[in-house]
């Protein structure tokens, strides 16, 4: 009787051990089996390179475009079998369903948007940065942005940290972050300071060198960027335990320094 008991036993653990082995390697719950859809947004110079075609982008490559893939390898899922479709900004802050499985378009975790859509595990550290245009008095304070024009994109932390932390004497000019209106803004002098995250205007001003007054600062706000999903994905796990896996063996910090190439910490910070 102790052996049959013992033989139950075994079995039991055997299936179990094999049910919890079967969920680990199971296919991730993407919304086409075999196939990733990953959302992204242009511009977005050194996150993703490349010319919008439609709802698609032509010879990509960037930051975000080299994290998708490693995440699609992470998920046993091919590059060939990587999607990609343009979901402008403003629009994947929504809620509601989500015509792929993340955007990775530098979106900064905060518990509001929290509150509507689901992040990933963070894959990117930023603060906001201060793109000013030619001729404007560099600041050296966050006081000093005060009297100058600013201007962020909009929906980003950038213009709320502009309207409820900064609140400065004129009104902040707000562009669409689904074009170049903002960098435009500063290029031409309309906008003096461009509140932005700090590798998105970094990218900007070395790839269009001369046309501003320069990363003049960087504002410590502790943001962190998240892959967007719909509410309640149940791919959240998946892809959180994938950009794990890619920060813990140095995949990730390889992909920073190879596209952004700056040391973050050489850039005075605003108090």
């Amino acid at each position: 009787m102790r052996r049959i008991a013992l033989a139950a036993a075994a079995l039991v653990v055997c299936a179990t051990t094999a049910v919890a082995a079967s969920a680990q390697t199971a296919a991730p719950p993407t919304k086409q089996a075999g196939k990733l859809i990953v959302g992204f947004d242009l511009p977005a110079p050194a996150f993703w390179n490349g010319r919008a075609s439609g709802n698609t982008i032509k010879h990509p490559t960037g930051f975000e475009h080299s994290l998708s893939l490693d995440i699609a390898k992470q998920l046993g899922i091919s590059a060939a079998n990587v999607q990609f479709l343009r979901a402008p900004f403003s629009t994947i802050l929504l809620g509601g369903k989500k015509p792929y499985d993340f955007a990775l378009e530098e979106t900064t975790i905060t518990p509001a948007r929290a509150r509507v859509i689901s992040f990933s595990s963070s894959y990117f550290s930023a603060n906001q940065g201060v793109l000013i245009a030619k001729g404007t008095p560099k600041p050296t304070k966050i006081s000093d942005l005060k009297s100058l024009q600013t201007c962020a994109q909009a929906s980003t932390t950038g213009l709320d940290w502009i309207q409820h932390k900064l609140r400065p004497a004129k009104k902040p000019h707000v562009y669409s972050a689904s074009s170049t209106a903002a960098f435009d803004a500063v290029q031409a002098g309309t906008c003096q300071a461009l509140i932005l995250d700090v590798p998105i205007i970094v990218s900007q001003a070395k790839k269009k060198p001369g046309a501003y007054g320069g990363v003049v600062a960087q504002i410590d706000t502790h943001e962190g960027y998240g892959a967007v999903m719909a509410k309640n994905s149940p791919l959240k796990p998946y892809v959180s335990k994938a950009i794990n896996t890619l920060s813990k063996n140095g995949t990730i910090g390889k992909l920073i320094f190879r596209w952004f190439g700056y040391y973050p910490y050489k850039i005075p910070v605003l108090k």
